[in-house]
């Protein structure tokens, strides 16, 4: 299962599996993980596991800005939305966390498919 580990000072603070299809992330209390930070929106970001089309074994999580005024980061890149690999880091505000998932995978990057 994937995890989203929460960094300060590059030690995990606290791990929040991504277990189910769709994760809020923000400062309201109903966000699936809350910031408590003024500069994080209320919804700020959204993560997203969908099955992988070509290997059904395989998880694509994706993470989504919803709009926030800060926005949203991966590996230092502000981004709208973006699939996301494993040990990707993700910024929100002063917030970074790690993804963590060994079942992740980009076929792009390793696999030619032969029609």
């Amino acid at each position: 299962m994937a995890v989203l580990n929460l960094l300060v000072d590059d030690v995990v603070i606290k791990s929040f599996p991504l277990d189910k299809g769709g994760i809020t992330i923000g400062r309201a209390p109903e966000c699936d993980i809350q910031i408590e930070e003024s500069s994080v929106s209320s919804k700020h970001a959204r993560i997203e596991l969908l099955p992988n089309p070509i290997v059904s074994a395989l998880t694509e999580i994706f993470i989504e800005d919803l709009g926030s005024m800060n926005g949203t980061f991966v590996n230092d890149k502000q981004i709208t939305r973006l699939m996301i690999q494993n040990t990707d880091r993700i910024r929100i505000a002063f917030t970074e966390f790690m993804l963590v998932s060994e079942e992740t995978g980009n076929l792009a990057k390793t696999t030619v498919l032969l029609q």
